[in-house]
């Protein structure tokens, strides 16, 4: 496994398309992306403990307060790690802490999810919250859903993290079902290579991500991290001309078993046609 990705600073939205979404997208830090964030050398665990701390958050089913999990996380470790609250929506909590996270980096622009013309009532851009303490870790390797690009800006603390490529998908042993974006491998650290022989040929890369830096993890890429320290991160999801014809496919997947055949054949219709028009405009904003 090799054992970093690349990092870069100052990054245009050109660049980026080039360099990262084609015509081979692969994962990227940004360094720079957060350096106008309030959140940087403001949030930690005590703070939210200390100006959120009546909050209840329910993590694995069990409720308690922000108070006792900063108390929590304050002696968490590899042996007894404490809870991990992860993808809690931020509009979800008081307004103040999205002031904190603004504003986006550009690289996620123009997130094709914020169009007024998507044709779903609900956003399905999630903008979320993760806190956790030392030796905690995301619960399973999974690539996000609908075949969304991931965002990842840590603002507090350190991760490790696990990436593998879409064509591994065969040695990471997807899980039956709906449930297919995640694998049936319960610690990828220590795998039970009976169960799952292939997973010793999966060929990925491991990482550090830091305070302050960003990282793309393009869409159907699996994934995921442990808390090498207490660590504070927020992501965002996104879909743009390079992954747009595997979101349609995933929409409206669920679209029919919801809503019928006819109206998922027409929505992706519709879908098509959405893209090529953003597709595009995008064209002539990146290479005018």
């Amino acid at each position: 496994m090799s054992m970093d990705v690349a990092r870069c600073r100052d990054l245009s939205r050109r660049d980026f398309a080039r360099g990262y979404l084609a015509p081979s997208p692969r994962p990227l830090i940004l360094t720079d992306a957060l350096s106008n964030w309030g959140a940087l050398g403001k949030w930690t665990p005590d703070y939210f403990g200390e100006h959120y701390g009546n909050v209840e958050v329910t993590i694995d089913g069990r409720t308690m307060s922000v108070r006792e999990l900063a108390a929590e996380i304050r002696v968490s470790s590899p042996e007894h790690p404490a809870p991990y609250l992860r993808n809690s929506l931020l509009s979800r909590w008081p307004a103040a802490l999205r002031d904190d996270v603004t504003p986006l980096p550009r690289c996620i622009e123009p997130n094709w999810l914020d169009s007024r013309l998507f044709p779903s009532r609900e956003s399905l851009t999630y903008f979320e919250l993760y806190i956790g303490g030392r030796g905690a870790a995301f619960p399973v390797l999974h690539y996000d859903g609908l075949h969304t690009h991931a965002f990842i800006m840590e603002i507090y603390g350190e991760k490790e993290f696990w990436v593998y490529p879409p064509e591994q998908t065969a040695f990471v042993y997807p899980r039956p079902g709906p449930e297919s974006n995640k694998s049936q491998i319960d610690d990828i650290e220590h795998p039970d290579l009976e169960r799952f022989p292939l997973f010793a040929q999966a060929k990925g890369t491991r990482f550090r991500l830091k305070a302050g830096e960003t990282l793309f993890v393009p869409a159907g890429w699996w994934h995921t991290a442990r808390m090498l320290t207490a660590a504070i991160s927020v992501s965002v999801n996104s879909a743009d001309a390079a992954n747009w014809r595997a979101f349609k496919q995933d929409f409206c997947t669920d679209l029919a078993q919801e809503r019928g055949r006819l109206r998922a054949t027409i929505t992706s219709a519709y879908l098509g046609a959405l893209g090529g028009l953003y597709s595009g405009l995008e064209f002539l904003n990146l290479f005018d």
